[in-house]
């Protein structure tokens, strides 16, 4: 008996090495039954490199997606990256107090006092057009030039957690207009369309103040 587990035991591993339990096992349905296609297998990488690469791309290529967050969570997240909290940034004061980086904290500043006067205004009239006011307000480039700027006098450490809040407010941005989009004929916001309005303007103006609190 153990003679022969063993020969099986040989047997099975000569045929995961030869890579014949690697393949899909084709079945045929019943005469009159009705198919079910399995989706497509994955083919297995051949060997530990390729393994390792393949998984490396795929996790790359997972945290792409959230650079700009997830839709679902309305946050961007990178997993692995350690916080760094404000009182323990590393930052250049030579830098920090550049006329460029001044002008663009100035210009981050202003668009937060704009987000909050905007979100007052839609407080008094919750059927308002927004989507004018925030593309006239907040301009894409512009802001995303000057979130780059501020940033630059921090250690790559510190980056790694100040481009969350970066990469935040521009997606808070694109979602809060997306929320204030009202279907052609439609003259008034539901209750949960104002409440999902109103969402975005809290998550904006948080992420303005995290990123602001490093500085």
């Amino acid at each position: 008996a153990p003679q022969r587990k063993m020969s099986l035991f040989l047997g099975c591993a000569s045929l995961l090495a030869s890579g014949a339990l690697q393949r899909p096992i084709s079945t045929v349905a019943p005469t009159g039954a009705s198919q079910i296609r399995a989706p497509a297998p994955v083919a297995l990488a051949s060997d530990a490199t390729t393994s390792r690469r393949a998984l490396l791309s795929s996790i790359a290529a997972l945290g792409a997606i959230s650079a700009a967050p997830p839709a679902w969570a309305g946050y961007v997240t990178s997993l692995g990256i350690e916080t760094t909290k404000p009182e323990n940034a590393e930052k250049d004061d030579e830098l920090l107090g550049s006329k460029a980086v001044q002008d663009g904290l100035s210009a981050i500043k202003k668009y937060r006092s704009a987000a909050a006067s905007l979100s007052s205004q839609f407080e008094a009239d919750n059927n308002m057009n927004l989507i004018p006011v925030i593309r006239k307000e907040f301009d894409f480039s512009k802001l995303r030039d000057s979130l780059n700027t501020i940033t630059t006098v921090f250690d790559d450490q510190t980056q790694l957690t100040t481009d969350r809040s970066t990469r935040g407010i521009l997606y808070d941005l694109t979602e809060l207009e997306n929320a204030s989009r009202l279907k052609k004929g439609e003259t008034e916001r539901t209750p949960k369309k104002v409440a999902n309005v109103q969402k975005w303007f809290v998550k904006l103006d948080k992420d303005f103040a995290d990123l602001l609190a490093y500085y």
